[in-house]
């Protein structure tokens, strides 16, 4: 990754074409750039899980009055800026300043919001309304903010909030220009308080929720222009758990029963972050001018501000094109990947679990760090898990009593339930199996892993500790970063592959500190102790069981997915590309591309590339396309990706289903040849998906349907209230991106403007 990453699969697109790819730059003056900061020593295991409710992540409760214009139940909720202690105290590190939601009314004995506080309990078919209230009166952020990015020269605590999953009116969509601050000021497409609550107070914007949706884990955050990648990483997400009866009747094939019942289900939500040390001001003398002074504090959350060029002696991190401006401070960096992982909220902590079944309930909210989720007994190492001179943990595999071997058994994704569940390996190391050395092109089907999980997937899973009472079990990571190629400068684990950093070959930060972070590979440990009564329901759900009772109709039978049908004919397709390129300033972005820009084009107005090879080598300024559907259509998109990253694509107001992949040929020019076998999804991709993992040199076709009727607003009486065009696009807007937050933010995201024949595009 480090010097040919854009040549890994650019060069041979390049070479094809018998176009030459120009030098990378041999040494560029750029002031002082740092080397990532690193957090100082935390203890494994040094906090206790946060559970959900009282004494833990903080449950919203709906207001006492109904909300204004429908009625529906109506939930306050305040963002603002708060401290946390989300790392042992023992460090001597103090509390964290996070921006977050804290909701007005809380669960139990709430009293003050803490990470990832705002959680919410929703019914399927029953709508909630809530009003955010920005609260964030400050004109300094707590992460760096690079304004030379579109959209982010504008005020530093907009916010925008997008639920992420929801089938939504555009108006509550959340997208890049609905964002409000403190002050009233509001984006181009928010019309928000017109429709559902036009005497809303200043700072204040309404958002409606229709939840005409199979139950599912939903997670809404931060999602304004220009800043998404660095509120979000200040802490501004939450969830919300939808339920309907379908997921109610499991319970009597021994499905955990629901965490608000008491039962034995556990969300996890999985994060990394870097922290400020005692040596902040001498290790990155930049920090304390750039962020918020609160933020300069040992136990604040530091973010990558410098972008750091390569050099031929195999220092710097990402390439640099000659020619571009000079280099701001901060700048945007290509991808951020933390060096400590936080799971609910606090630094490796761990849980007490009784020797019975749980369901756990998983999100990766890192910004840009895959996860390769595995189980395995704990030693008695200070990690509890001991590596062999390939990375590979030696310890004795978890065997979960849900299956009878070392696999988790997967009930659902982020779009509900699968239409069965799937047995995933758990104690599978990843290997880069089937990758070609020449191309870089990536089948996925030849990947050795376990659970994989992009950013904003939720693996819905069922784990049954029966049998481990009196014993510990790791929860444990090894995915790459960046995926599926890697850096080892970003694979923290004491004591492996420590070194000088040479052309990332090796991690000097791995050095020493045996039981403490910088640590990425170990996420947690459950405790596991004697279960007590009533024992679980027999659990009659495995990989037979059908699911799909409680799920919208497929618009393609998983069966005949699986088999390798396919795309079915006579459906629209459309034709889109994943492209890397460099910006004005030489830095590497990322960027969307269709038919009409086959090589990339921005979200908003124009932008200048700095283009090697496909076109000729080139400042070229190229306006914004935006994909527009119908609503009612069925389409298929068949999405190629031309870079050296796997990039989880997220689709705004649709659900999808993933069809097949294809390795296509790299050498010819777009629309690209498809060459190969057709590559059915996995197992546990044969459901309903919103987050779609895209392999290098592959192509991945989805199908979706575009459907307003469900994302209609309606009063408590059943009146539908009229949702008015956006005055930027002309008809309903949404977006489409990448979830790797620095990939969605520099530019890899477009418009998706859906027509209902009473609008017109701009």
């Amino acid at each position: 990754m480090n010097v040919t990453r854009r040549q890994f699969l650019k060069g041979a697109m390049i070479a094809g074409a018998g176009l030459s790819l120009p030098a990378l730059p041999v040494k560029w003056n750029v002031g002082s750039a740092h080397a990532f900061y690193q957090s100082p020593g935390i203890p494994l295991f040094g906090t206790t899980l946060r559970g959900v409710g009282p004494g833990g992540i903080p449950v919203a409760l709906p207001g006492l009055l109904p909300a204004p214009v429908t009625g529906v139940t109506h939930y306050l909720m305040g963002i603002i800026q708060f401290e946390d202690q989300i790392v042992p105290t023992s460090t001597g590190l103090g509390k964290t300043a996070l921006w977050g939601f804290a909701p007005t009314r809380g669960l139990g004995n709430y009293i003050k919001p803490t990470h990832l506080s705002g959680l919410i309990v929703a019914q399927k078919g029953t709508p909630i309304q809530i009003t955010f209230q920005n609260l964030l009166f400050v004109n300094k952020h707590i992460i760096p903010v690079d304004t030379t990015i579109p959209g982010a020269n504008q005020q530093v605590n907009r916010t925008a909030v997008h639920l992420h999953g929801g089938l939504v009116p555009w108006i509550s969509d959340g997208g890049p220009f609905d964002w409000f601050d403190a002050l009233g000021h509001h984006g181009s497409s928010f019309l928000n308080n017109k429709v559902l609550n036009p005497f809303a107070i200043l700072g204040g914007a309404e958002y409606y929720y229709p939840m005409n949706q199979s139950a599912r884990f939903l997670w809404y955050h931060d999602h304004a222009f220009g800043i998404t990648r660095i509120n979000a990483y200040a802490g501004i997400a939450s969830g919300i758990l939808l339920r309907d009866n379908f997921e109610a009747g499991l319970i009597n094939q021994g499905l955990p029963n629901f965490v608000e019942a008491g039962g034995n289900e556990i969300p996890l939500v999985v994060q990394d972050k870097i922290f400020v040390g005692p040596d902040i001001k001498t290790a990155d003398p930049k920090w304390s001018s750039i962020v918020q002074k609160t933020a300069q504090d040992p136990g604040s959350l530091w973010y990558a501000h410098t972008y750091e060029p390569n050099q031929p002696d195999g220092s710097g991190r990402w390439d640099l094109a000659p020619g571009g401006l000079t280099l701001p401070d901060p700048s945007v960096v290509p991808e951020f990947f933390g060096d400590t992982m936080l799971v609910n909220g606090t630094t490796f902590p761990q849980a007490t679990v009784q020797a019975r079944r749980y369901r756990l309930r998983l999100l990766n909210a890192c910004n840009a760090r895959f996860l390769n989720l595995q189980l395995y007994e704990a030693n008695n190492s200070p990690e509890g898990i001991t590596l062999d001179a390939n990375g590979f943990p030696i310890n004795t595999p978890f065997v979960n009593n849900a299956t009878g071997d070392p696999s988790w058994l997967q009930i659902g994704t982020e779009g509900g339930f699968l239409a069965n569940p799937a047995k995933i390996p758990s104690n599978q190391p990843f290997d880069l199996n089937g990758q070609d050395p020449n191309s870089g092109q990536v089948d996925p089907s030849q990947l050795l892993k376990s659970l994989l999980v992009a950013p904003a997937e939720r693996p819905d899973v069922i784990v049954d500790f029966t049998g481990y009472a009196g014993k510990s079990v790791i929860l444990y990571s090894d995915a790459p970063a960046p995926f599926p190629g890697g850096d080892a400068r970003n694979d923290y684990f004491p004591g492996f592959n420590f070194g000088d950093g040479l052309f990332g070959n090796t991690n000097p930060a791995n050095t020493g500190h045996n039981g403490f972070g910088p640590n990425t590979r170990v996420l947690m440990r459950f405790n596991v102790v004697a279960a007590a009564s009533p024992a679980d329901n027999t659990l009659s759900i495995n990989t037979d069981t059908d699911l799909s009772g409680g799920l919208d109709p497929f618009i393609v039978d998983p069966s005949l997915i699986k088999a390798g049908v396919p795309a079915p004919p006579g459906i629209f397709s459309r034709w889109l590309s994943l492209n890397e390129w460099f910006d004005a300033y030489g830095r590497l972005i990322q960027i969307l591309g269709d038919e009409t820009a086959p090589f990339g084009s921005p979200l908003e107005g124009t932008a200048s590339y700095i283009q090697y090879g496909v076109p000729p080598a080139a400042t070229k300024t190229i306006g914004a396309t935006e994909q527009v559907v119908d609503d009612g259509d069925t389409e298929v998109w068949e999405i190629f990706n031309t870079t050296g990253d796997v990039h989880p694509m997220h689709f705004h107001l649709v659900n999808v289903q993933v069809i097949n992949r294809q390795l296509f040929d790299l050498s010819s020019a777009p629309p690209y040849n498809p060459t190969g076998p057709i590559i059915p999804p996995a197992d546990n991709e044969l459901g309903w998906k919103e987050t779609v993992p895209m392999y290098p040199g592959t192509v991945t076709r989805i199908i979706m349907k575009f459907d307003l009727s469900q994302a209609q607003i309606k009063t408590c009486k059943g009146k539908v209230i009229p949702t008015p065009p956006s005055p930027r696009t002309g008809c309903h807007e949404y977006v489409w991106h990448c979830h790797i937050l620095e990939h969605e933010e520099h530019d890899m995201m477009h418009a998706l403007v859906v027509r209902d024949g009473k609008c017109t595009v701009k």
